[in-house]
Formats: C-alpha cells, structure tokens, sequence
C-alpha cells in the first residue's frame, strides 16, 4: 500500500465520522467496528482509529487474531478499543480445515495476550452443520481463555460463506441449536450468546408491541449500516446491497431518504410470512440471509422471511 492508498483510505474514514458528526448531535454512544478481511493488515490502522475515538465513537475490532502477539495487544489497548471479536470456526481440527494447520493455537495465543493486556475480548462463531455439536467444547475453551464471551451466528451463504450453502442450517437444525444454547444461560464464567435476531424469540414471554416500525431485531439499515473502504454504503456488511457512497452524497441524506433503508424499516413493505409475524418489530429475522437465499434462485428479494426461521406466530 502506498502513500496515496493510505491517504484515501484515511479520507474516507473521515468522511463517515464527519458526515456523521457534523451532521448528528452526538447524544448516544455511537460506536464504529472494523472489520474485513483482517484489519491490522491495514499499516494506517492506528492512524484511524486514533481520529475516530478522538471524535467521540468507542471503537470494535474483528480480527481472527493471528497477528496479535503482545506488542500489538498493547497497541490495541493503548488505542482505547473497547473490545476486541475473534473469530473462531470451531474445535481446534474444524478451525485449521478452514484457514490451515496452526491457525487455530496462532489465533489462542493472540486471544490470551489481549485478555492479558486486559482488552475486552469477545469470540464470535459462524454456526454450521460442520461444527453446531461443538458448543459445548467451546463454551469451556472461552471459560478456560477467559474471554468476556462467545457468540454464535448463522452461517450467511454469500461472499467466502457461498461455497458453503449445503452446511447451512436447516429450519429444524436452527430451532434445535438455539435451544441447545439455552442451557449456558446463566454462566457465570462466561456470557453465552448469539447476534441472530431468532436466537432470542423461543424466550420471549411477554406480549411484544405491534408495531409498524422496528424496536429491536436485525441491525440491517435501521440501528447502523456499513462502510467499505471505498465509501459504499450496505445495510449490513454482509448484504451486498449498496445505497450509496459517501464521496458522492450526503450521509445524512442517505440514512434519511434511501428506499432501501426505509423499506427495512416499514413493516407494511416486508413480505407475507414475515410482515404480519407477531415478532416482527423485535426480530424480522436476518435480511443478509434472506437475500442470499433469494439471489441463489435468481432474484433480489431482501424483505421475504427468513428461510431458515422456525418462529412464525401470526399477529
């Protein structure tokens, strides 16, 4: 990466957190996660990271961890990270399968020496048939790492995850595993938990608010959205659904005024099986997943149900 790489790359970071700042009042506590491909890859890192926390945002890594040796987890301390996601893709033998032999103890040891820095720390896990009987081994290896938690999420069928749609979940397999889930509630080593909006809804007992507008649930387009590195905006990382690119407009004017971020956020314009759930305000299932499901059939659907949601209750 050259120096002119390096400078749009920073450009473009200044134009989210000012598009955002100048543009917002800064009431909540707005938080900004990298992620990738692998962040500390990238040699302006810090530089970033040091513009953004001074303009007011905490700060979230993804990393799977392989370049964290004890230097750059006090690097990441000093830069004030609020916390660190590592990823794992199961026990020691599922992990190397999938990114080479070595890389699972490589990715431990860049786990311990944040947890020894005392960097919040966080192991996230895409859940497939390949690895979903392996909770509990990892359930005990985040306790044993110390790790403030571990989450697991479904596998999305698109990008690097398309190769791998015959492992995805079935509806029965996802009802099964979150159940399996339920007996770590409680932990009181290590918080037991999951980013999918369906992993909540077998525990809700109260009665949920019919609302046309979302009050919890998938993130997609209504409580954030991503920015690539050339300043392209998507919903959500993982839904190839650009809105727009901040070089070229307003990022106010996107979040107020897209038809596509609007759409994910009106009830009346989710599709039937999901529209009238009696979950939808606090779930809708994951739009990243609905439209991978629909692009594999050729169309470009992003508000039909989750394919995979075992939940549907009329209203």
């Amino acid at each position: 990466m050259d120096c002119r790489e390096i400078c749009r790359a920073i450009d473009n970071i200044k134009e989210a957190v000012q598009s955002w700042v100048t543009e917002y009042e800064m009431e909540m506590s707005p938080s900004f996660h990298f992620t990738g491909g692998e962040p500390l890859l990238r040699k302006e890192l810090f530089l970033i990271l040091d513009y953004v926390r001074g303009n007011g945002f905490s700060i979230a890594l993804m990393s799977n961890g392989t370049l964290i040796d004890s230097d750059m987890a006090q690097r990441i301390k000093e830069a004030g990270v609020s916390d660190v996601q590592i990823s794992l893709d199961g026990v020691e033998d599922t992990h190397d399968s999938f990114r080479g032999k070595g890389s699972f103890q490589r990715t431990l040891e860049g786990i311990r020496n944040l947890v020894a820095q005392g960097v919040d720390t966080n192991i996230n896990l895409t859940v497939s048939r390949v690895n979903m009987e392996q909770v509990d081994e990892l359930v005990h290896l985040a306790e044993e790492l110390s790790v403030s938690a571990i989450a697991f999420s479904r596998l999305v069928p698109t990008g690097r995850g398309k190769g791998l749609s015959s492992q995805a979940l079935t509806t029965e397999e996802v009802a099964d595993f979150y159940s399996s889930l339920r007996k770590h509630k409680g932990n009181d080593k290590v918080i037991v938990t999951s980013r999918d909006p369906l992993a909540a809804i077998a525990d809700i007992e109260e009665e949920i608010p019919q609302t046309e507008m979302p009050i919890g649930g998938c993130a997609a387009g209504i409580f954030g959205v991503t920015v690539t590195s050339d300043g392209t905006i998507m919903p959500c990382r993982r839904m190839d659904l650009p809105v727009g690119n901040i070089q070229k407009e307003s990022f106010r004017e996107l979040w107020a005024e897209s038809p596509v971020l609007w759409s994910l956020r009106k009830r009346e314009k989710y599709h039937s099986g999901c529209n009238s759930c009696r979950y939808w305000s606090v779930c809708r299932g994951c739009r990243a997943i609905a439209l991978a499901y629909a692009r594999a059939i050729g169309e470009d659907d992003y508000l039909g149900p989750d394919p995979q949601c075992p939940y549907y209750e009329s209203a």
